[in-house]
């Protein structure tokens, strides 16, 4: 690369930030007024998700000259700097259109005062221990008729919350903001392992998607990158223990990433095998055990999500339009399925290069997001990482649009849910195909 184009790409770099910059504070000016979706104006909402889409396109113009940058100490500073102030800046906000992180304080709190977060729901009152602050809590607590749906490690990070800042969204922020600073840090260190351009780390870490989901509304898939990032570079390093220990706390965020135990057991030396499959199956236990006991009661969270949930999924509610509900439950298990099936088949080749066995991540994760009946935004958070090493534009457009989702809000209000479901909700994976099949078209052509 010349001087000249350095110097042009340094230009496309600094416009970049700066168009992501404005369009996140116009983003964090709207927040208050769609903390509340019932109430959230239609003009607000709509205006939030094009500062969203501004941002996201802005990034997604950046990433090849983001991945071609030398990773100079100036440069590493400033991408380092730029993703934690926009992580930061969504700190004193309330969360936009998501009321998730309520869910995480009413759990994190039964778990500091000694009591499971699995046992009977909010509904059935507030435990004593629990106090006022427990009862307004629960007042506006959604989906309180139903047990809690998170494993042992998700717990495990709502209860840090809570001994950091009881009651605060503050908690839940910082927990969330160190999982993905050990994520980006380890992320880095697979991108040296691989042979890849180091600097794809910042393609992951400048994404804007991820502020929003994780810093904003708190997700606790931000839980996932360094666990799951962490057992790949395990498994590369041949130490079937901590692999296997690093898969079974990521089951214990999301059940998905058990389908990756094919994966890593076909990568790891045959003698690493059994450790990782005696640490993988306690770690296991312990995160899943207390969720699973309770998964088949009625008023069971994982019960409820596995059989009655669709969001953002556009062909499944073509089928339920088309065909009927009982066409589109039906379809639940066999979807389930066919995200086995592609962990096996992902599986079936030998080992070879460290990318080989990102890509098979990659694969099998944004497979479990598209095969999901739900395909919530901050789910992308568990392929982005995969795909920000490999350099997949195909699956980090999903960033881009996956903010879609936010104008549900305001068109259900105007009475116009249909048009998301059936129409709007279709833009993100109708941008994956037309990229794949422009690349394999590319790719055709050249043979």
């Amino acid at each position: 690369m010349g001087p000249d184009t350095a110097r042009g790409e340094g230009w496309r770099l600094i416009a970049a930030a700066a168009v992501m910059a404005l369009a996140q504070a116009g983003m964090v000016a709207l927040a208050p007024a769609l903390a509340d979706e019932t109430r959230a104006p239609a003009p607000g909402i709509f205006a939030f998700v094009g500062l969203a889409l501004l941002g996201g396109a802005a990034w997604f113009a950046a990433i090849g000259p983001l991945e071609r940058l030398r990773p100079r100490p100036a440069v590493i500073v400033a991408v380092f700097a730029l993703g934690v102030a926009m992580r930061l800046a969504w700190f004193g906000t309330p969360a936009v259109l998501d009321t998730d992180a309520l869910r995480y304080l009413w759990d994190g709190a039964l778990a500091a005062h000694g009591l499971s977060p699995w046992g009977p729901p909010p509904a059935a009152g507030v435990p004593p221990a629990l106090g006022e602050a427990g009862a307004a809590l629960r007042a506006v607590l959604p989906f309180a008729w139903l047990r809690s749906i998170y494993p042992g490690t998700a717990q495990a990070a709502f209860l840090l919350a809570h001994w950091i800042a009881p009651w605060e969204l503050l908690g839940l922020r910082l927990v969330m903001l160190g999982a993905e600073l050990v994520a980006l840090l380890l992320l880095a260190a697979l991108l040296r392992r691989a042979g890849l351009p180091l600097m794809r780390a910042a393609i992951w870490w400048c994404c804007p998607l991820l502020p929003l989901v994780l810093a904003n509304a708190a997700h606790a898939d931000a839980l996932l990158p360094p666990l799951l990032v962490g057992a790949l570079l395990a498994t590369l390093g041949g130490r079937g223990a901590l692999a296997g220990g690093l898969l079974g706390l990521a089951a214990g965020v999301k059940l998905w990433p058990v389908l990756l135990v094919p994966l890593l057991a076909r990568w790891l030396p045959a003698g690493a095998r059994l450790p990782a499959a005696a640490v993988f199956g306690l770690t296991a236990a312990v995160t899943l055990l207390p969720l699973l006991a309770t998964a088949t009661a009625p008023d069971a969270g994982l019960n409820a999500f596995a059989t009655g949930w669709v969001a953002n999924n556009a062909p499944l509610a073509w089928v339920q339009a088309g065909f009927g509900p009982g066409l589109a439950e039906l379809l639940r298990p066999l979807l389930g399925l066919a995200g086995a099936t592609v962990a096996l088949a992902v599986a079936r080749p030998p080992p070879g290069e460290p990318a080989a066995l990102i890509r098979g991540a990659l694969i099998v994760a944004a497979a479990i997001f598209y095969l999901s009946p739900a395909q919530f935004p901050w789910y992308a958070v568990w392929f982005l990482p995969f795909a920000a090493a490999l350099g997949c534009r195909a699956l980090l457009l999903p960033a881009v649009l996956l903010p879609i989702y936010y104008a549900f809000f305001a068109l259900r209000g105007l009475g116009l849910g249909g048009l998301f479901a059936y129409g709007l909700a279709a833009i993100h994976l109708g941008g994956v195909l037309v990229l794949l099949i422009m690349a394999w078209t590319r790719k055709s052509a050249r043979v």
